[in-house]
């Protein structure tokens, strides 16, 4: 797996793995289809994480 690009529906799914807590990387990753490294990266990007902001980012 490479490092892709989240879907506005993936920001928010991992949003909500990001407030239920103690999950990690691997978990998230796993739960949204995608590498570790997306997740590390999506989550450094936007701190703290919020999807809305993520996807403006992103567009």
């Amino acid at each position: 797996m490479g490092t892709s690009t989240l879907s506005r529906f993936q920001r928010g799914a991992l949003a909500q793995l990001v407030n239920e807590g103690n999950k990690s990387y691997q978990v998230m990753a796993d739960a949204l289809g995608v590498a570790k490294a997306t997740i590390s990266y999506e989550l450094d990007r936007v701190k703290p994480y919020d999807p809305e902001l993520a996807q403006q980012d992103a567009d």
